[in-house]
């Protein structure tokens, strides 16, 4: 009976699912390694420094790096976002080299944002930055985005109103898919399915198409109890109303709720927030974790190893 009662209890804890307000250390790391039969010259690798934000607070954030000597610098890129980045004269054949950080933080519990019908003035800094067309991303002048978003205009007055339903309208229209790269809205919405960047690239467009400023926030959930590895990362939605600031959308993982808005006006918690930028960064591209140069030459991985305080 004793016995039986023990693994009662293993099974328990085994399925006690992550919370947010516990805290946890946080490691990130991005490793590089030279596939090539010759040396490969002035790497450069770039990582996205996480910062306190509503919903976190991060204590302790430090590099780190398996390679002595090799020292980050702090850059900011044109929204804000702090990187370090590292530089490598030179990586021999076959060696791999591991950058990142170590951090502290916790997590409050996320509450739903009450509805906002859209009062005030959108101010004009915000919108210049994050309503203007990155075509690489959102294309808003493609027929496709630029009919539908017109749609949404015109049948939902009120900004917080058509927001929701331009959530609903990607969360039910499109079907997770980790498969393929990062294709513009047109190509998305064509096809149907995309990843939580192509979601987030597609609902974006629509929002900004009709005049609402938008931005990505990205990172990593904790998607089952630490200790957890994470390989994934992910990304969603953030929304501008004059009255709230920014407000989280994830329209990925409302593709898989009936109800499709369990996540509009709130996001998955625990979740380390990375990023935030309006797309095209001018240090990560459009990458959001993390990212390097040589592509060709270099294999990469990139995880985030959760422990719970």
């Amino acid at each position: 009976m004793r016995a039986f009662s023990i693994l009662l209890v293993l099974l328990v804890l085994a399925v006690q699912p992550a919370r947010a307000g516990d805290g946890y250390k946080i490691r990130f790391v991005h490793t590089i390694t030279n596939k090539t039969a010759t040396p490969v010259d002035d790497v450069r690798v770039v990582i996205a420094c996480p910062s306190d934000c509503p919903g976190q607070r991060v204590l302790g954030l430090s590099p780190v790096s398996t390679e002595a000597g090799v020292e980050p610098r702090v850059l900011r890129d044109q929204y804000g976002q702090a990187v370090y980045q590292y530089l490598i004269p030179r990586i021999a054949p076959g060696r791999s080299m591991s950058f990142g950080y170590d951090l502290q933080a916790r997590f409050d519990e996320s509450s739903p944002v009450k509805a906002d019908r859209g009062d005030g003035e959108i101010p004009e800094d915000i919108r210049n930055v994050y309503c203007k067309d990155i075509k690489r991303i959102y294309d808003l002048s493609s027929p496709s985005i630029k009919s539908l978003a017109s749609r949404f205009a015109s049948g939902y007055k009120d900004p917080w109103t058509r927001v929701l339903a331009i959530h609903r309208y990607v969360s039910a229209n499109l079907e997770y898919s980790q498969e393929g790269g990062w294709d513009g809205a047109p190509a998305v919405l064509a096809r149907g399915n995309g990843s939580c960047s192509e979601f987030s690239y597609l609902f974006s467009a629509l929002c900004r198409g009709t005049g609402i400023p938008t931005r990505f926030a990205a990172g990593s959930r904790l998607r089952k109890r630490a200790p957890y590895e994470d390989r994934d990362g992910h990304r969603w939605c953030e929304v501008y109303f004059p009255a709230k600031g920014w407000v989280p959308f994830d329209p990925t993982l409302d593709s898989h709720h009936p109800d499709k808005i369990r996540f509009a006006g709130t996001f998955f918690q625990p979740s380390l927030i990375s990023f935030h930028g309006g797309g095209n960064s001018n240090i990560l591209g459009n990458a959001y974790n993390s990212t390097n140069n040589k592509k060709n030459s270099l294999t990469r991985k990139r995880i985030f190893y959760w422990t719970k305080i």
